[in-house]
């Protein structure tokens, strides 16, 4: 199933409404055109994670319309994209039919008394590299003289991370320790983190996998695409200055990466498609294998993510930036392409990182390493005070949205994660 098969329906429609309430509030992160899936049990319940979808302010049990999978979304993801569309298309009917109120009534939960779960068992999570924005800045800090790497224009760079830290939404993180050279030192001493950070990013969630030695073309990518989370995948900027070469991050990225508990499937984001990042003048072209018209003109998604900051003494969250995903270098299909060319088999529930996301302005940088420059100019936090990084008791968010003129906007709900100390 090629990328063509990503068309608009009747699912898509604006004036399509539900009867549950919030689903057709002005600005409603869950209206009926959204739809996405996680799982769920009742708040302070030991019971078994159940599979749902959001919609206003509720949440959807799957078995309203004889779909069941839990304790997370593995076996749907799976199924492949006719099964989703299929499941799509029946809560649609579902859920904008005020004749079957009654039907759903039961399996309908209002979102404040349920706790969201781990929407998928994580097999295998990479991180990308694709901003170049990002790449630049982060660069410029580090190699001041040589700040782009040869390589970022010929291809995603990426590393495999650690899918026994990922967590979902609400999970606290602990400071991490590690080896860092202090100011004036000659050599590392072993403690806190001191420059700890969060990164703007995605989580392409996938679906049915390839096998062992079989590469996915650009073309055929997004068939293999479950949905889209938000994700921070929380660094030890100075951990990782030290220990990153030559073989890159290690410890300074596997102690936790934090995504949202809704998966925004790609039906739900046919709308926001937008074309492939214009490369700049004097640039390679784009690699045969890692390029196809249809990726030119559509292979990139118009999602829009903010990140906030909330100390422990405010009642105020601070909005560090707004970024959008269509300002990487690389589109999604081009990460699973290139993922696969040298024969490595995805698999379901697998998390494809798109690295941080940095727009070409300042307000736009996803990295507090970016917005103070490596704690050089410290941060003005609407609520008050200053940061240079993420202090312990801080708490950081972000949230996403689509929107654009003709349709209805949908948003992914959060990512959050508050920090504690390092253990004694």
């Amino acid at each position: 199933m090629a990328r063509n098969d990503m068309a608009l329906d009747h699912t898509h429609d604006v004036s399509a409404r539900s009867w549950v309430a919030g689903a057709a509030d002005p600005g409603a992160a869950f209206p009926v055109q959204n739809l996405p899936f996680g799982v769920y049990r009742q708040a302070g319940s030991a019971g078994a994670f159940r599979s749902c979808a959001a919609i206003g302010n509720s949440i959807i049990d799957l078995a309203a319309v004889n779909a069941g999978y839990g304790p997370n979304l593995n076996e749907l993801a799976a199924a492949g994209r006719d099964t989703w569309r299929t499941l799509r298309h029946e809560l649609f009917a579902l859920l904008t039919d005020e004749g079957r109120k009654s039907q759903a009534a039961s399996y309908l939960h209002d979102q404040s008394t349920v706790e969201m779960g781990m929407p998928v068992a994580c097999p295998n999570f990479t991180d990308f590299y694709t901003s170049y924005f990002h790449a630049f800045n982060a660069g410029s800090i580090f190699r001041p003289d040589a700040p782009m790497t040869p390589n970022f224009k010929w291809l995603p760079i990426a590393y495999h991370g650690r899918a026994s830290s990922v967590v979902v939404s609400g999970h606290e993180v602990r400071r991490p320790r590690g080896q860092r050279i202090l100011p004036g030192d000659d050599s590392p001493t072993y403690g806190p983190c001191l420059w700890l950070d969060h990164e703007v990013e995605l989580g392409l969630v996938m679906g049915p996998g390839n096998a062992m030695g079989d590469a996915v073309s650009v073309d055929e990518a997004e068939s293999h695409m479950f949905g889209v989370v938000l994700l921070n995948d929380w660094s030890a900027r100075d951990i990782q200055a030290f220990e990153y070469d030559p073989l890159g991050p290690f410890l300074a990225k596997s102690f936790a990466t934090t995504i949202s508990p809704w998966i925004v499937t790609m039906d739900a984001l046919a709308p926001f498609r937008s074309p492939a990042f214009t490369r700049f003048a004097g640039d390679p072209e784009c690699p045969a294998h890692l390029d196809s018209e249809a990726n030119r003109a559509q292979g990139h998604l118009d999602i829009q993510v903010e990140a906030y900051l909330q100390g422990a003494d405010s009642e105020e969250r601070s909005r560090l930036s707004r970024t959008s995903y269509t300002t990487s270098y690389w589109t999604p299909a081009q990460l699973v392409a290139h993922h696969t060319s040298a024969g490595c088999p995805l698999v379901p529930g697998d998390i494809l990182g798109t690295g941080t996301i940095s727009g070409p302005t300042p307000e736009e940088a996803g990295t507090m390493l970016e917005l103070s420059r490596a704690a050089q100019n410290p941060i003005k936090l609407s609520a008050g005070g200053t940061r240079t990084f993420i202090e312990d008791g801080d708490c950081i968010t972000l949230a996403g949205k689509c929107q654009r003129e003709g349709f209805t906007p949908i948003g992914f709900g959060e990512a959050s994660g508050c920090v504690l100390p390092v253990l004694p």
